[in-house]
């Protein structure tokens, strides 16, 4: 098997609510079909998000359904999420950062490291790194402008 090198991408983007409530929608696996367009299905393998908690989770992403079983090695609530894959056709590590802005609005920073081996083909690494980024990009402003409306309408 060759070696291939890991992709990072990294992304931080603005939601117009506090710190805990953006780490309650974007930190719980459960809540990742509702935000995010490429997630297709999730499961609960041990109850709620936790430290140590596990899931399974499916993706469809540039023309592959994948399927993953990933644990939660950090969660704390308005703060820092980070998750690791146990199983599935490669490996990664997700992290979001919650920073609270003095409106307090939430700045989120996501970071995500994947090594993909041969999963993708010939891919280039900076066009996934790019298909990745743009997907968090249009799901988290389609989150932004969710949570804005819900805002307004209060």
């Amino acid at each position: 098997m060759t070696k291939t090198e890991q992709v990072t991408a990294e992304y931080a983007f603005h939601l117009p609510v506090p710190p805990d409530e953006a780490f309650a929608l974007i930190s719980d696996p459960v809540q990742d079909p509702v935000w995010q367009a490429a997630c297709v299905d999730v499961t609960l393998l041990d109850g709620p998000a936790r430290p140590g908690g596990r899931y399974e989770i499916t993706f469809q992403l540039i023309g592959k359904r994948m399927q993953f079983t990933v644990e939660i090695s950090e969660f704390e609530p308005g703060r820092r999420s980070r998750f690791h894959t146990v199983e599935g056709p490669f490996g990664y590590v997700g992290t979001y950062e919650y920073v609270e802005r003095e409106d307090g609005t939430t700045t989120v920073h996501w970071t995500f490291e994947v090594d993909p081996g041969d999963y993708f083909g010939i891919m280039p690494k900076s066009l996934l790194r790019k298909v990745l980024v743009n997907s968090v990009k249009k799901d988290s402003g389609k989150l932004a402008a969710q949570l804005g409306q819900g805002a307004r309408n209060r």
